[in-house]
């Protein structure tokens, strides 16, 4: 404890009157004559007893008033924080929140200039000497960052740097960097050590106070040695809240393409999920824009109080190739950082597929993959997602398969083991076959193929060919079922009617009991034989379609599945999905080189414009995959494998992180139970911390605690006073025994 005016503490000299005073006063009691004490020497003794306890506590409390006035004028403080800025040297870490919610406007400005202001106050605090580290929640990392500086200097400069950037798109962890300040300062040797957090206490920024992940050398030298725990715990934190009023704010938190078939002029769907994070009601439009135009706007919605809204708006487009989009919330809002949700779509990528038959006739209705052919390859122009080769048997054993994603085999005859052992190897390394049966399949050559080759180029062993029995009164069987959880069907399940109307005159009997890691995407009526099965082959794989794709064995080229199965069935093995890849902004791109050889650099594009080509090393990952960090911007970011294999272009859509959207605030006494007994300080005013460095210099004034225990006194002491008797009672007489005298004659 201190005193900010310690002359007032010889006032509390003046304790000593009321026991002078009580010496002095002190009644004495007049003898009178009476006849006999007998009866009242009991009653006397009682009454004096309590009078004497009544004087006494009278004074004790007169006392203690006069000694509470002079401590409470002597201005007394208290302060688990030690002194700051107090002459000793001082080491301060500042932990800047820049994340997204930062990016609200809270009472006409966003909160990351209230920050920004408070960091610089922190800063014209500190005396000469001390040492002071600034941590940001996200963004660029910077090399300064966490650096203590005695000069300031750097500090002034970063925190200029990221003020000028303003507040980011990512999602920030304040109670993570909390633990890393922790750690630099309980090794630091300065006399007094805090940490500054300047943030709007969003509860998911408090997240990495909870985290029992993976412990690091540091975690496991604080939890053996009790001490270093300790110094942590007793460093002051001082919590500078910028939540304060904020305006209304909604966000957009999510975006999907839904289409059955991604090709130029047919009608996709952009489905968003649009959240109030307000606690009032909300009316907002949303637009969708594809490659910088506007191509749909939805009707206004009405958003209840901090729940979510889905948003669908059809759209098109004209042209195959990469598409970037977007939708974006109309008007103004409390945060711009969350009004955009990106997107990219891939149309006409050209993914490189082989048909292969057996023979080719002169005639091209008499193929046996017509249909496949009309449905892979649909427009005549060349300009869609697929770009078919077509193949025979005997064109396997000098074609390079390396060049194409997916090869399907059509009523192609049992292969040699050469072209076999061939197909094997493109499989492992991340190819796809598709055999489709047809009159030219011999069962036990396949099987006797798939033997020599360990299993690996069929999903199950073949068991027969079934045909319709006229006993049984049957001569077709259709697909009864599909499974719902397979991406190259999902779409595909609903109406029934769309595969229960296939038809199959003849198929051939898969195994697939003996194929236990083999998955069945679908199934014929009756014993429920498979009619497509699917089994993985080291990174790629092998399916079996049961009947053909002609119209001898089944009707299905005529049906209306048809066109969507394959074209979908062809995306999920190559990768093709219309909807590319999405990341969260500041996190890691990575793309897999999936076992082929690796490029040697890798363009990238990101939304800036300015186009990149860096080499492929281990600092970006190395041969199996590559690596990208730099993703602070929002937008669409292409990658593009150079002097490959396998060139190809693969295209991201980095967001604002989602969860930044969220506006529920983590509690004081939350906090502090977190903080685990952390001495903690909590600014009113961001934007004045005058009172909160008084606090810190002199502690925490207890002046009005001893005011109040004077009036309290003061209190008692009336009560005490009057305790006893209610009026001035007289003053105390003592009888005495009356002896009369003798009177003597006269002589």
């Amino acid at each position: 404890m201190t005193f900010g005016a310690a002359a007032f503490l010889l006032a509390t000299l003046a304790a000593v009157i009321p026991p002078i005073l009580h010496m002095i006063n002190r009644r004495r009691a007049k003898q009178l004559p009476f006849s006999t004490l007998r009866f009242l020497r009991i009653s006397v003794q009682k009454t004096r007893r309590r009078r004497q306890i009544h004087d006494i506590l009278l004074m004790l409390l007169r006392m203690a008033v006069l000694i509470l006035i002079a401590l409470g004028l002597a201005r007394p403080t208290v302060s688990k924080l030690r002194s700051f800025f107090g002459g000793a040297d001082a080491a301060v870490a500042i932990i800047l929140d820049n994340s997204a919610s930062m990016a609200n406007i809270d009472e006409g400005r966003p909160r990351f200039e209230w920050a920004i202001g408070a960091a610089e106050q922190i800063l014209e605090e500190l005396g000469d000497g001390d040492q002071v580290a600034l941590w940001t929640t996200s963004g660029v990392r910077y090399p300064e960052l966490a650096t203590f500086d005695s000069s300031h200097d750097k500090v002034r400069q970063l925190i200029a740097l990221v003020g000028q950037a303003g507040a980011t798109y990512e999602q920030g962890d304040v109670g993570l960097l909390v633990q890393q300040a922790r750690r630099q300062l309980a090794a630091s040797n300065a006399t007094n050590r805090h940490i500054f957090v300047i943030t709007d206490n969003q509860a998911v920024a408090w997240q990495g106070l909870k985290q029992t992940g993976d412990k690091t050398a540091a975690d496991q030298n604080r939890e053996t040695d009790p001490e270093i725990a300790r110094k942590e715990r007793e460093i002051p934190i001082v919590v500078i809240d910028c939540h304060r009023a904020p305006k209304p704010n909604v966000a957009l938190r999510r975006v999907e393409i839904q289409t059955i078939i991604p090709v130029a002029g047919i009608p996709m769907k952009a489905v968003g999920e649009v959240f109030n994070a307000s606690s009032v009601a909300q009316q907002r439009l949303v637009e969708l824009y594809l490659d910088g135009a506007k191509v749909g706007s939805s009707p206004e919605l009405n958003i209840a109080p901090e729940t979510a809204a889905t948003v669908e708006i059809v759209c098109s487009v004209s042209r195959g190739g990469l598409h970037q989009g977007e939708l974006r919330l109309a008007g103004d809002d409390g945060n711009p950082r969350d009004d955009r949700r990106y997107f990219t779509i891939e149309v006409g990528a050209g993914i490189p597929v082989a048909i292969v038959s057996g023979k080719r006739h002169e005639i091209a209705y008499l193929n046996d993959s017509f249909y496949l052919e009309r449905a892979l390859q649909p427009l005549d122009d060349g300009d869609w997602a697929i770009q078919t080769s077509l193949l025979t048997a005997s064109d396997l054993a000098t074609e390079p398969l390396t060049n194409y994603r997916v090869i399907y085999l059509v009523n192609v005859p049992a292969l040699d083991p050469t072209v076999a052992e061939k197909l094997v190897h493109y499989v492992e390394q991340g190819g796809h076959l598709v055999w489709i049966a047809g009159p030219d399949i011999d069962v036990q050559a396949y099987n006797a193929m798939n033997a020599a080759a360990g299993s690996r180029l069929l999903p199950a062993p073949l068991l027969g060919i079934v045909s319709p029995d006229r006993s049984q009164e049957r001569d077709s069987w259709y697909v009864a079922g599909l499974d719902k959880q397979h991406p190259a069907v999902t779409h595909l399940v609903d109406p029934p009617a769309l595969y229960r109307t296939v038809l199959a005159y003849k198929y051939v009997k898969v195994d697939a009991a003996n194929a236990p890691d083999a998955t069945v995407i679908g199934r014929f009526d009756g014993d429920g034989d498979p009619w497509l099965i699917e089994r993985k082959v080291g990174d790629g794989s092998t399916l079996f379609l049961a009947t053909n794709v002609h119209v001898d064995w089944t009707n299905l080229p005529l049906r209306p599945i048809f066109v969507p199965l394959v074209a979908r069935l062809t995306f999920h093995l190559a990768g093709g999905e219309p909807a590319r890849f999405a990341a969260d902004a500041g996190s890691t791109i990575v793309l897999p080189f999936e076992g082929h050889i690796p490029p040697t650099a890798v363009e990238v594009l990101p939304p800036s414009g300015a186009l990149s080509r860096i080499p492929v090393s281990e600092e970006t990952g190395g041969t199996k995959e590559f690596q990208y960090a730099d993703t602070h911007q929002v937008g669409a970011y292409v990658f593009r494998l150079l002097e490959s294999v396998r060139p190809s272009q693969t295209a991201f859509a980095v967001n604002c992180n989602a969860e930044e959207a969220d506006a529920t605030s983590i509690s004081r006494d939350d906090l502090e139970k977190l903080l685990e007994g952390t001495p903690v300080i909590f600014a009113e005013n961001p934007q004045d911390l005058s009172s909160t460095f008084a606090l810190l210099r002199q502690g925490r004034s207890l002046s009005e605690w001893f005011l109040t225990a004077v009036l309290i006194g003061l209190i008692f002491e009336t009560f005490v006073s009057n305790w006893l008797s209610t009026k001035e009672e007289p003053t105390p007489k003592v009888l005495t025994a009356y002896r009369p005298t003798r009177r003597l004659s006269p002589v």
